[in-house]
């Protein structure tokens, strides 16, 4: 080998040394960069007990343990928890309840959840300063309905019991509005949405907007025939049309368990 060419090896293996000392910081940086960003919460309160499946494993959760994208946090009777979020906002779990952390955005270089899905039981929302910004969206999505932040404090329920008047229908979002106005939309195709203001509570029964005592059996025309359709397709997001509303009065909050 002469001297040139032992010049250009030399050069060569300095250049790939040099490249992988810049792919080693750069993965070094990426990750607690990425550990922020999956990061959306600390459990600030905790009651009773509550567990959070993470990554195929259950752990138990305990004060001051961050909450991470795509967990799945469930609470047992009598117990709630409650998730601190950027600018003092915050999520509420109460008794018998489960919650799914299903994505995430950066407020203010914070990590912050953009949709949680509610799948049993009561979630009391607190969404305040940058997380009601005009560039952020929160929603609370149940297996038959979107609640899209507009408003400020309001309690979402999710239940699969009877009901009087439900014509065998077990799928029931309630909404109760403690302050502002929150966007309710049903599973309709495309959906069917509301605002609900301060003081109002709204309901959703399978895909259609329930009515109280009024219309046919409580949900409308357009409702009752979706009510069909949702029951025997196990209605979900987006399968079943509805329509009708009930912007009643509150109820007061719904972190109780529901009348029938």
């Amino acid at each position: 080998m002469t001297e040139q060419e032992r010049t250009r090896g030399n050069m060569i293996s300095s250049r790939h040394a040099a490249f992988l000392v810049v792919a080693i910081l750069m993965f070094v940086a990426a990750v607690p960069a990425a550990h922020a960003q999956s990061t959306v919460g600390t459990i600030t309160q905790i009651q009773g007990t509550a567990n959070i499946q993470r990554a195929g494993a259950t752990i138990a959760a305990a004060t001051n343990m961050p909450i991470l994208l795509h967990d799945k946090i469930s609470t047992e009777a009598n117990s709630s928890l409650t998730i601190g979020l950027v600018d003092n906002s915050s999520l509420q779990l109460g008794a018998s309840s489960t919650l799914t952390i299903d994505n995430s955005i950066l407020v203010n270089g914070v990590g912050a959840p953009s949709q949680v899905g509610l799948l049993g039981g009561h979630l009391h929302s607190i969404i305040v300063g940058a997380m009601r910004g005009s560039s952020t969206t929160f929603e609370v999505n149940t297996p038959n309905a979107i609640g899209a932040v507009r408003g400020t404090e309001w309690d979402t329920g999710y239940d699969e019991d009877e009901h009087e008047g439900s014509h065998g229908c077990r799928k029931r979002t309630t909404l109760d509005v403690e302050d502002g106005t929150v966007e309710f939309c049903n599973s309709a195709s495309p959906p069917e949405c509301k605002d609900v203001s301060k003081g109002k509570h709204s309901e959703i029964r399978c895909g259609a907007f329930w009515l109280g005592s009024s219309g046919v059996g409580g949900l409308g025309a357009f409702g009752a025939a979706a009510l069909g359709v949702g029951v025997a397709g196990g209605i979900g997001v987006g399968i079943a049309a509805g329509a009708g509303g009930f912007d009643g009065p509150s109820h007061g909050p719904t972190v109780h368990s529901p009348s029938k």
